[in-house]
């Protein structure tokens, strides 16, 4: 842009001599024979017009670069500013929810002292899941600034059978009415980071848990390819666009409108899911399951480069 303003500055300048030298040949001050011949005057002409369509071209063509960057960039932040309101919605109702449960069933014990043990038992129960249930939201939030902010990884051999098997067997917000299939080959051995990697797994089962109507049925298989551990958790669920797969894994994005939401969340667990994905040096892929539902495929290197 600055070399084409010189240009025009330069342009204009010399048309200002040259309307200046004629003025001064017509007014009689110079004689006919100080013009140029024809031939000067046609190749400066042509020269002059060629510079000026062409400039009038690069303007013409930076002004539509400038207004598509400044689309673009508007776009972006409408889009981030819209992922932003979801959050602050989805995370709101997620942290209302569980501390009113809380709040009322402390109520309940304090109003009506002489309630049976079991319906004592029962409210209280009620109460332990509503709390797990804001603990689980302050953990992601933990993690996702912790993993933005230069996390440490401590990668170590961890034997997968037993490590996974642990923990879907005491997974918290498993439901009755889904059941969830493990294989694993005997022996598999992976380096990894324990804490991302629990939360990894924990995230994968709780979508899948989420998104599938009860009674279905979870699948969560390991693999030995080459040098790389492959992990699939295929659910029953509503599943995945093809058009929002690749969104899915980014922060805040949950599918669908907020307002009008059924399922609860807060648009973090694929986010996490991915950054320990490529902390790990790994791919993380979104496929669709048969007849119905998603599949969540991870490979990751069984041995992390120092």
């Amino acid at each position: 842009m600055v070399l084409a303003l010189a240009w025009w500055t330069l342009l204009l300048y010399n048309k200002n001599e040259d309307i200046y030298t004629y003025q001064k040949i017509i007014s009689g001050e110079q004689i006919a024979e100080a013009l140029p011949d024809q031939h000067t005057l046609r190749s400066k002409y042509l020269r002059q017009k060629y510079m000026i369509i062409g400039e009038g071209l690069f303007f013409a063509l930076s002004l539509i670069i400038g207004i598509g960057i400044i689309y673009r960039a508007i776009k972006d932040e409408f889009k981030v500013a819209q992922l932003k309101n979801n959050f602050l919605l989805s995370v709101t109702h997620e942290l209302k929810t569980p501390i009113s449960s809380i709040k009322m069933v402390l109520q309940t014990l304090l109003n009506k002292p002489g309630l049976d043990d079991d319906k004592k038992q029962l409210i209280s129960n009620n109460a332990l899941q509503e709390s797990n249930r804001l603990e689980s939201m302050v953990n992601k939030l933990l993690l996702s600034s912790k993993i933005e902010d230069q996390y440490q990884y401590n990668y170590e051999p961890i034997e997968m059978q037993s490590f996974i098997s642990e923990l879907i067997q005491f997974y918290p917000k498993g439901s009755s009415h889904h059941k969830i299939d493990f294989s694993c080959p005997p022996d598999l051995i992976a380096e990894v980071d324990q804490e991302t990697f629990r939360s990894l797994v924990l995230n994968l089962l709780e979508n899948a848990i989420k998104y599938s109507k009860a009674p279905a049925n979870i699948s969560v298989e390991l693999g030995q390819h080459k040098e790389y551990l492959s992990l699939q958790v295929k659910d029953q669920g509503i599943g995945i666009s093809d058009d929002e797969k690749a969104q899915v894994v980014g922060k805040f994005y949950r599918i669908g409108n907020e307002e009008f939401r059924s399922t609860t969340g807060s648009g973090l667990g694929l986010f996490i899911v991915n950054a320990i994905v490529k902390s790990h040096n790994g791919t993380i892929e979104i496929l669709d399951n048969t007849p119905k539902g998603t599949i969540v495929s991870i490979r990751l290197p069984l041995h992390q480069k120092p």
